[in-house]
């Protein structure tokens, strides 16, 4: 997804989003998972860049993990609940699923934020500084949206937007910006070390400083609200 892309679906929401991807890149030919909950071998789409997404993870957490999928509706493991979309693209489905999380969502999960924060943010400032995945499909992921880090940077400052301000346990901020957003998934092996991603850290924090002076005056009283509503 480049920019212009980004302009002109920015202001869907998360499932006329949904229906925007399948679109684009088609819908599965398979489930995600069997009925005996083994993972389909076809619904990879990685030669092509494209990760699978599964719809109802505005309901529930990690829905291509059987230890959780297998507790909520097989339903929503079939070709009509999945949605094929690059790394980028992956991360605003997720922001909007912070924006909007599904009414009737699984109690005491919190969709869409650990994708964010915990899976696509680390692996993506990998990418962005250099790291050169060895696994051919994970190379042909980061190949699909490398030239795109402006989208990357306006993703992380919408996510900033969502959250910033709100509190929890006596005012204490719920999530530490930007500190929350720099974070590496690769640091743990010896071919890789977070300093590789400092230049990208101090670029992530001096454009979302930049951003704030963008931010309406009620941001920390509305995001409180829409949080603890």
């Amino acid at each position: 997804m480049n920019i212009q892309e980004y302009e002109k679906v920015k202001d869907m929401d998360y499932l006329e989003y949904c229906d925007y991807l399948q679109s684009k890149y088609g819908i599965s030919t398979t489930s995600y998972f069997t009925k005996n909950w083994s993972k389909c071998s076809k619904v990879t789409r990685t030669a092509e860049g494209l990760i699978v997404h599964h719809k109802f993870e505005d309901h529930a957490i990690k829905l291509g993990d059987v230890k959780y999928a297998r507790n909520n509706p097989y339903e929503w493991q079939l070709p009509e609940n999945l949605v094929y979309c690059d790394y980028l693209e992956h991360l605003l489905l997720h922001i909007m699923i912070c924006e909007t999380p599904a009414a009737g969502k699984n109690k005491n999960e919190n969709v869409g934020i650990g994708g964010v924060i915990n899976h696509l943010v680390p692996e993506l400032n990998d990418l962005f500084s250099g790291w050169e995945p060895s696994q051919p499909w994970r190379k042909n992921c980061k190949d699909r949206i490398i030239n795109d880090k402006d989208v990357y940077f306006v993703l992380l400052n919408r996510f900033r937007m969502s959250y910033e301000g709100i509190e929890y346990c006596k005012g204490m901020p719920l999530y530490e910006f930007p500190d929350t957003l720099l974070k590496s998934a690769s640091s743990n092996y010896d071919t890789w070390s977070i300093q590789n991603n400092i230049t990208l850290y101090d670029e992530i924090c001096n454009y979302l400083e930049s951003q704030k002076a963008n931010d309406p005056p009620s941001l920390a009283e509305d995001n409180n609200n829409r949080f603890w509503s």
